[in-house]
């Protein structure tokens, strides 16, 4: 019974036509090409013709009543390929003896043999070939580039008659048999070199191109064929366009199919079709203009498509084409690309012209545009970025100008783009400085009498936009627009009305006074509200210039200042702006700086310290006299200040001139140095000082005052390190940062010794550390203190410079273990988070949490390490990287893990294998469940662990895992017997293997 459930074969269409039926009856092919859309198509029928002739020669064997054709080539040494047979065929008279029908021979010595059906499939698919007229276009497009070689070659051996093989020798014998035809052959090796130059186009794609399965062609006969000169080829082309001997090509009916009954296989070279010579070179020249831009040799080819354009043009109009192909737009296209079109150039052709001519005439063409609206937007987006990049680095030799101009045009094709995100804020914000409304304002009187009316509505909204935001240039646009005829007298005096309320109060004089600072306003609290929010959340300085102007005609019932109470300032600048008369500039001086802390905190430094380079100018107006240098010093300082923070935070991206910020934060520290009575704050002086220690400039830190509370631990380290580059030998160096450090976890802190405030001001300090030798110094003393304080060999930590440290403390128990584990643990994170592939540091934090307990971060640390040693499983895993402490350590947290298996893997690491720990782990029974046994065995290169892996299994009754470990003994690297360089060569490849699969556990 059938399976209901078993696909049933889809049945073909009533109009299909398989292959074979057109070998059974030789009409059929024509009648099928004729429909309107054949099943299969030519091409396709071309691919099944060709795939279906074995391109093989072999021997072949007469037997009675055989299919077999005999074809005795003159001259030839070989088989042609694509025919079946030999040298050793059958005489005349051995055929008589075995009664076979006389076969007819092409005349010669050698006889090769071919079969009726693939002589039938050869001239079917040249037949189909010529149906389409030998469209090369087309049969680029949908043959593959080995099925093309394969229609050449059959062409060509017809053609002349004898075995050809692809490519053509260099010194090609021209000679034509007795079977082919001259007229036949001038075509085919026309068509020949044509392939040769058109696959040099695509030489790279065609060697790609994948071998059909049922081809056999190789690829090197491919490569052979590409790799011919084709300068040849080029003479040939040339020669046959000069020429004036008439050039036939092929007819359908040349091709004359296998009859059944007539054993007769010449084809009908008569009926073939005199092409004019105006056609033959169109194609010709054609072709060799797109080889001479293939190759950038442009003026042949501005001569060749010129040529290629004359004779088209010459062709009478009633012609039927045999030979050219030439579509008319991709004609265009090579006139175009030749510079010698005579068809009017569009504007986004104009366009691409100009940016490769710096910008040449770019002004008229926007302007063109903004009426036909052709070229896409982001292109004159991108052109007006382009100019103003090329305009800072000098390239482009033009005056702002034309950025203006350009940037001006975009904005005005902006407005009928719908949808744009293109706004044109951005250019009054940048353009401000500059004349920048008669451009925009010449632009629009150009494309106004072009806009439909849905377009003036746009145009419309764009103007009233700009009138009521532009503030000072309003006024001037608002006359200009009186003549746009756009809007009507009421809206024109609503505009003006409009204009008037929402000028702000001009003060009197250059800087307010409380008498004009105070103003009064019937603007109701909503409105208030409204200003006051966008003071809090506005992050640039004339936008609050405006808005405290603004605030100031409401008569505010409190200080302006006074509006966010998050706004803070520090001491000596907020003693200083409150010793100001109420005016404009102590508003403006207080808001100022409160926001430019605000930003810092938030990390927008950029905006922060551009709010303090406009306080800092504004404070050099001459009524600031008196206090303008200490103003501008405190202001430099927190300039210094924000932008340390920022450097330490965008610590690797390298933001700022490291040389010249070390050189400011010497100043600053100087101040301190010299006395004078105006110094920096506390927080200032320790930025800069942990500035110059991260960018090793200790020399200065040298000279402060060591009991300044904020500068003793940076100063202390700064003395470690003179100390570390003077010392000879083991010698102990300075102990003060090591009294200091362990001063801070005193289970009762030392109010005098602990100067930074205990362990809260230790972590601020270490917060702002990014030297790698700063980080590894501060981990050295803090594992150092953990090791004398937990007093457990077992558990110590190791790391660089912990030799430089005392080995024991007085009165261990008065410190605090657990905060010395608690900073150590968070410092070593924050140092791996800049320095990932520093190993020590991965070991000693894999050590101190297996301490501390957590044996699965412990474990992915040092698989980390391992990891990072090796280059990622790419290199053999040293000892310095992975020495036994470490391995016994791992295989302690695998074991503590419940991955037992894992553990006895590990144990193959150690210089000896402690065959009592392995005995132990394999016969505890794995709880993880990432830990089955089977699964580590392609890890394990010693024998005689394996054995007792085998032994074990025999003893559980675990038969297909003991097969499985026996198959692993018997791996041919695995041999007690090989030398020991390939022993090594195996023991590393399983240790990479058995790395992967640890860090696809742990770190993924």
């Amino acid at each position: 019974m059938d399976d209901p459930l078993k696909p049933k074969p889809v049945p073909l269409a009533a109009e299909t036509v398989l292959w074979f039926e057109f070998l059974l009856d030789p009409h059929k092919i024509t009648q099928h090409l004729q429909r309107p859309h054949p099943e299969p198509s030519a091409m396709e029928l071309i691919m099944q013709f060709i795939s279906m002739t074995p391109d093989t020669a072999m021997a072949s064997v007469v037997t009675p009543g055989s299919d077999l054709q005999s074809l005795a080539v003159p001259g030839s040494g070989g088989p042609i390929p694509g025919v079946v047979g030999g040298a050793n065929a059958p005489t005349p008279a051995a055929s008589a003896a075995l009664i076979v029908p006389p076969i007819p021979q092409i005349a010669g010595e050698n006889g090769l043999q071919l079969t009726r059906k693939q002589l039938a499939l050869k001239i079917l698919e040249l037949k189909v070939a010529t149906w389409l007229k030998w469209d090369l276009d087309a049969l680029e497009k949908n043959l593959p580039v080995f099925m093309q070689l394969a229609l050449l070659r059959d062409l060509c051996t017809i053609s002349y008659g004898r075995p050809l093989g692809i490519p053509l020798p260099s010194e090609f014998d021209m000679k034509i048999s007795a079977a082919g035809n001259e007229r036949a052959a001038r075509f085919a090796l026309t068509i020949y070199h044509r392939l040769l130059l058109r696959l040099q186009l695509i030489k790279e794609q065609a060697l790609k191109t994948q071998r059909p399965p049922n081809m056999y062609q190789t690829i090197d006969q491919l490569q052979q064929f590409l790799e011919t000169p084709t300068q040849p080829s080029i003479e040939y082309l040339q020669q046959l366009c000069a020429s004036a001997k008439p050039f036939y090509v092929f007819h359908y009916d040349s091709f004359v199919t296998l009859q059944c009954d007539d054993l007769g296989t010449g084809q009908n070279y008569d009926l073939m079709h005199l092409i004019t010579p105006q056609e033959l070179r169109a194609q010709l020249h054609y072709e060799l203009a797109q080889y001479y831009l293939y190759t950038k040799q442009y003026v042949l080819a501005r001569e060749a498509a010129a040529a290629c354009n004359s004779n088209l043009q010459a062709i009478p109009p009633q012609t039927t084409l045999h030979f050219c192909h030439i579509r008319p737009e991709e004609l265009e296209g090579l006139l175009q690309a030749c510079g010698i079109s005579a068809q009017a150039q569009t504007l986004l052709e104009r366009f691409q012209q100009s940016l490769l001519n710096n910008y040449a005439d770019i002004v008229p063409i926007l302007r063109l545009d903004n009426k036909a609206r052709e070229i896409p937007l982001v292109s004159r987006r991108q052109l007006e970025l382009d100019i103003e990049g090329t305009l800072s680095t000098g390239l482009l030799k033009e005056t702002v100008q034309l950025q203006l101009q350009v940037a001006a045009l975009n904005v005005v094709r902006n407005i009928f783009e719908w949808g744009s995100i293109f706004g044109s804020v951005e250019y009054f914000e940048k353009y401000r400085e500059l004349d920048c409304l008669p451009p925009l304002v010449e632009g629009l009187q150009e494309v106004l009498g072009y806009c439909s009316p849905k377009e003036q509505e746009a145009l419309k909204q764009f103007l009233i936009d700009c009138l009521m935001h532009q503030g000072g240039q309003s006024r001037p646009l608002l006359q200009t627009v009186r003549g746009f005829g756009l809007f009507t007298a009421d809206e024109l005096k609503d505009l003006d009305e409009q204009m008037l309320q929402a000028a702000p109060p001009v003060p009197t004089n250059s800087l307010a006074s409380l008498s004009d600072w105070m103003c009064h306003s019937k603007m109701n609290r909503i409105d208030v509200g409204a200003l006051e929010r966008q003071l809090i959340s506005c992050t640039n300085a004339n936008t609050v210039r405006i808005l405290l102007v603004k605030l100031c005609g409401t008569a505010p019932a409190k200080p302006l200042w006074a509006i966010n109470p998050s706004w803070d300032v520090p001491q000596p600048l907020k003693a200083l702006i409150m010793a100001m008369p109420v005016s404009f500039l102590q508003d403006f001086s207080y808001v100022l700086l409160g926001k430019a802390r605000e930003l810092a905190t938030r990390g927008n430094y950029i905006d922060a310290v551009s709010m303090l380079s406009v306080l800092k100018s504004e404070t050099q107006r001459q009524e600031m006299a008196a206090n303008v240098q200490l103003m501008c010093k405190l202001l430099t300082w927190e300039i210094l200040h924000i932008q340390i923070t920022q450097c330490l935070e965008e610590w690797h991206q390298k933001p700022l001139d490291l040389q010249a910020l070390s050189g400011r934060c010497k100043q600053c520290l100087g101040a301190l140095q010299a006395g004078d009575s105006i110094i920096p704050r506390p927080d200032i002086l320790e930025s800069c000082a942990i500035m110059l220690l991260n960018l090793t400039e200790f020399p200065p830190l040298l000279y402060l005052d060591k009991r300044a509370g904020p500068l003793e631990m940076p100063l202390a380290f700064a003395a470690t390190f003179i100390e570390m580059e003077k010392m000879k030998g083991p010698k102990k160096v300075c102990r003060d940062s090591w009294e200091l450090m362990l001063s801070m976890f005193l289970n009762v802190p030392k109010r005098a010794s602990s100067g930074m405030g205990g362990i809260s001001s230790l972590q601020a300090f270490l917060q702002r550390i990014r030297h790698q030798s700063v980080f590894g110094l501060a981990i050295s003393m803090l594992g150092k203190i953990h090791n004398i304080l937990k007093d457990d060999p077992n558990h110590d930590l190791s790391c660089e410079y912990m030799q430089l440290w005392p080995t024991s403390i007085n009165n261990p128990i008065s410190y605090s273990l657990r905060s010395v584990c608690e900073i150590l643990q968070w410092l070593l994170s924050e140092a791996l988070a800049y320095y990932p592939q520093t190993i020590s540091w991965l070991k000693m934090k894999g050590d101190l949490d297996l301490a501390i307990g957590n044996n699965e971060s412990a474990m992915r640390c040092y698989v980390n390490a391992l990891v990072t040693g090796t280059d990622y499983c790419t290199m053999p895993l040293q000892r310095n990287v992975a020495d036994d402490y470490v391995i016994r350590k791992m295989i302690r947290c695998a074991a503590n893990l419940g991955c037992h298996m894992q553990a006895t893997v590990l144990c193959q690491f150690l210089d000896e294998i402690d065959y009592g720990i392995v005995f132990k782990n394999l016969s505890e029974k794995s709880s993880n469940f990432t830990d089955a046994m089977d699964a580590y065995y392609s890890c394990i290169w010693d024998t005689t662990l394996l054995e007792f892996i085998v032994n074990l299994h025999a003893k559980r009754g675990e038969h297909s895992r003991k097969l499985e470990a026996i198959s692993m003994m018997g791996t041919l690297e695995l041999n007690a017997n090989n030398n020991e360089e390939i022993k090594r060569e195996s023991a590393m490849v399983r240790k990479s293997r058995f790395l992967r699969a640890l860090a696809k556990q742990y770190l993924l």
